[in-house]
This record gives structure tokens, sequence and C-alpha cells, in this order.
């Protein structure tokens, strides 16, 4: 940050504005200073700086006047923590999000099909994407990159790693038997593995009891960590679909949740 030097300063403060828009002093510099670097910044961020000038007045009294201010970014970085965040298996719509860059002002965002098919491209101002007219029976990729026009030149961060999107399975049976639930679920294709979790809550307070392999697609639950299940208790179940691919793990998330009383007929949403 660079300013042109104040005749009558004896020195100059630097304000950086906070999470609540207060100014909080940042440094106070030498009257023969008249720039300053703000080193270890995260790509993407963004200050909002004010730089006044210290003179003497006719008292001989300190006093601060305006040399300017301005919104000061970094270059937009690599795009990270790419991941679904909710896939409508009825409408047949998926959302993916992001770690947001404060200082970016935008995103370019593109989808495709495993086998490279290109479903989606374009830009959103926000850290997340909506894809419609989808499969359920298909596994699609989001990359997304951060961009930013600085003194009127625009600079693009470097494309995400490719995240894995895919839906939540439908479990077609749910039955609770004394101390025992036997649920069943439909098979996703590509799926590496399925996660099992279980709640005497519909909305909170899920364990995952087991995590199985891609070609299984029924269990029996009998305990929710080392608490076995109550033959008097309604629980609640949902399944999450796994992928892993080169030593990452992608999950489904959630969205859907059915009960051991409504069983496979019935479900809700989180």
């Amino acid at each position: 940050i660079r300013w042109q030097a104040e005749p009558e300063a004896i020195k100059y403060n630097v304000y950086i504005q906070n999470e609540s828009y207060e100014d909080v002093l940042y440094t106070t510099l030498p009257a023969s200073q008249t720039s300053l670097t703000l080193p270890n910044l995260p790509a993407g961020s963004e200050k909002d700086i004010t730089v006044k000038y210290v003179y003497l007045d006719y008292d001989n009294e300190e006093n601060e006047s305006y040399v300017g201010s301005g919104d000061f970014r970094t270059l937009p970085g690599k795009v990270t923590n790419v991941r679904q965040e909710k896939w409508w298996y009825f409408i047949e719509q998926f959302e993916a999000t992001w770690d947001d860059q404060s200082g970016a002002d935008g995103y370019e965002v593109i989808i495709k099909t495993t086998k490279g098919k290109t479903i989606k491209s374009g830009s959103t101002y926000g850290n997340k994407v909506s894809c419609s007219k989808i499969s359920n029976q298909k596994i699609y990729t989001v990359q997304a990159r951060a961009y930013s026009t600085i003194n009127g030149q625009k600079y693009y961060g470097e494309w995400s790693d490719k995240a894995y999107c895919f839906t939540q399975p439908r479990i077609k049976t749910l039955k609770k038997s004394g101390k025992k639930i036997t649920v069943k679920w439909g098979k996703v294709e590509g799926a590496t593995g399925y996660d099992i979790y279980v709640s005497t809550k519909p909305k909170t307070g899920y364990k995952k009891v087991k995590t199985v392999k891609a070609n299984k697609t029924s269990y029996t639950i009998t305990q929710i960590g080392k608490k076995k299940l109550s033959a008097k208790k309604k629980y609640y179940v949902y399944i999450a679909t796994v992928k892993k691919v080169g030593g990452r793990r992608y999950d489904s998330g959630k969205l859907y949740y059915w009960d051991t009383k409504s069983g496979a007929n019935s479900f809700n949403y989180f």
C-alpha cells in the first residue's frame, strides 16, 4: 500500500476494519514512510484499510487527518473443500459448495459426468452452485476457481480438485423387531461403500453404526455405539453413499431420513 507524503505529517496511523466494521489501529509509521506491506495474508483475502496522518495544531497538540482508504485484496488462490451439500432425489438436482474467498469477485464452475461430458459451466457470485436435469444413476464431478478484478485486470486462481457428487441411497425396507433394526437400500452405481446412521431423534444425535462395502445393500442394526437398541423406542435412520477417489473420501451427505415406525413407506427432510 502506498500513499503521497503529507507535508504536515509527523507520523501516520494505519487502521484495518474488523468484523464489526470498526477501524482498529494496526500500526503507526514515521513521517518518512509512505508505504506498508502486510505479510502472510491468505490468498483471496480482503482488507478495508484507512491511512491517516498525524499533525500538530496551533496548541501543539496532535490531531489526525484523512489520507485515504480502500478495499485491498490479495490475488485469488486455489478453491478448497469443494463438496456436495444436497441432492434432491425426486427433482433430480444437486447443490455443491466450497470454502469462500472473501476477496473474490466470483467463481467459475464446471460440472461433468465421470466420462468427461460437460453438464454445466459458467460463473457464479456466491460459493455454491446448483445443477438440475441430472440422473440419480450417475456420479458428477465439480470444479471451481476464484477470480478477482484488481486495478482493472482480471486474475484467476487455480482450479480446485475434483469433487464427486452423487445421490443418497433410497431405503427400501426398514423394519424393527425387538431390539433389532433391519434396513435395506437401493444400490448407487459407482459407490465404494455406504455409511449407516441411527438416532433416537429425527434431526440430531445421529451416530454412524457401520460402514459397509459397495456390494452390500442391507444391514441389521443392534446397537448405537456400545449401547444396545431398546425394544420400546422409535429410531431414525439414514444412509450416506461413500466414494473413495485417490485417497480422498466423498459422501452424499444427508437430506432424507426414515423412522422405524413408518418404515420405508415414508420419509422426512433434514
